[in-house]
């Protein structure tokens, strides 16, 4: 660990071994390592004997409803003021968790950020450890973990490992490395379980999932001699298929996965006349700066954005701005 990366750290650790209460909350629509990092951080917490309760805006996608604690997730903002310290976890701006708590978090005397997105502005938060070349918010709390120091135990170990998994792809992303691996081989030794975890994640989807897959894919299109694919995801088919916007997480994979495709899009429609743009890349594309243009963040390889406006009309927009940005 270098020592920058160690004097964040510290920081963290001061801080949670100084107060008793916390609020651990992520961003809204969770994936596996938000969800993963959201609930290992509370079992740390409260392993350490502090009072520690959960907080994301959304449900949790089904897929995930294995971890130790998913049921306790709490949904409804709790009462800021019963809590010394807020901590946000794989939340690149404080708005990410939504808006009724980045409404009411003023109250809470100190506010945390840990996390590996890259954004536009500062890292938010009076003690912050932001960390681009980490894999993953759970590897950044694995981390953690040593520093406090505190024993891993196999929910917590599960917990991290299924944010591991997910962000980097199955280990299949270019994030996957020599350190990923030593990380993910101490937490299956400290009682994570490798094909468990991968069956619950990969291989429990509903049959509203392949329906809305079916939609979504026959929206497919490609450009740029086929190293660019775009896909659109809107309202209707949600109802039509009686999925979930949970059910679509992992979609934008498929259109990444083809051999030609360097650069992947996925047009989410929202109800708020928003929509939700997901950008994946492969090799030297870097999408993360192709999304700070318009506001949003993530890496180099895996980024998002959202714009106002009709879906049909951005998504034509904007795929000729990837068509200029990948020529």
């Amino acid at each position: 660990m270098n020592r920058a990366l160690n004097h964040n750290v510290r920081r963290i650790s001061e801080v949670i071994l100084r107060h008793r209460s916390f609020l651990v909350t992520t961003h809204v629509r969770p994936d596996g390592d938000a969800l993963g990092s959201l609930l290992a951080l509370t079992f740390m917490l409260r392993k350490l004997g502090k009072e520690a309760v959960s907080y994301a805006q959304d449900p949790s996608p089904p897929s995930f409803d294995f971890l130790p604690g998913a049921a306790s997730i709490l949904h409804e903002v709790p009462v800021p003021l019963l809590f010394e310290a807020a901590i946000f976890v794989d939340c690149g701006d404080l708005h990410r968790a939504g808006t009724a708590l980045a409404d009411s978090i003023g109250s809470v005397p100190i506010l945390v950020n840990i996390d590996h997105h890259v954004s536009n502005g500062p890292p938010f938060g009076d003690v912050h450890w932001v960390e681009p070349t980490a894999s993953s918010t759970c590897q950044m709390l694995y981390d953690l973990c040593l520093d406090l120091p505190l024993s891993l135990d196999p929910d917590i170990a599960s917990q991290l490992y299924t944010g591991l998994l997910t962000d980097t792809g199955s280990f299949r992303f270019s994030n996957t490395n020599q350190r990923v691996m030593e990380v993910a081989a101490a937490l299956v030794a400290a009682g994570a379980r490798p094909d468990t975890i991968a069956q619950h994640v990969y291989d429990s989807a509903s049959p509203q999932r392949l329906r809305l897959l079916a939609r979504v894919l026959a929206t497919a299109a490609f450009h740029a001699g086929d190293r660019l694919a775009t896909a659109e995801m809107t309202e209707n088919m949600l109802a039509e298929t009686s999925a979930s916007a949970a059910d679509g997480e992992g979609f934008i994979d498929h259109l990444r996965s083809i051999k030609s495709v360097r650069m992947a899009v996925l047009f989410r429609e929202e109800k708020t006349g928003v929509v939700h743009v997901s950008l994946r890349s492969k090799g030297a594309v870097d999408v993360a700066t192709l999304a700070q243009k318009h506001g949003g963040g993530g890496h180099r390889n895996a980024a998002a954005f959202r714009l106002s406006g009709r879906l049909r009309e951005l998504r034509e927009q904007f795929t000729q701005e990837a068509v200029s940005y990948l020529e």
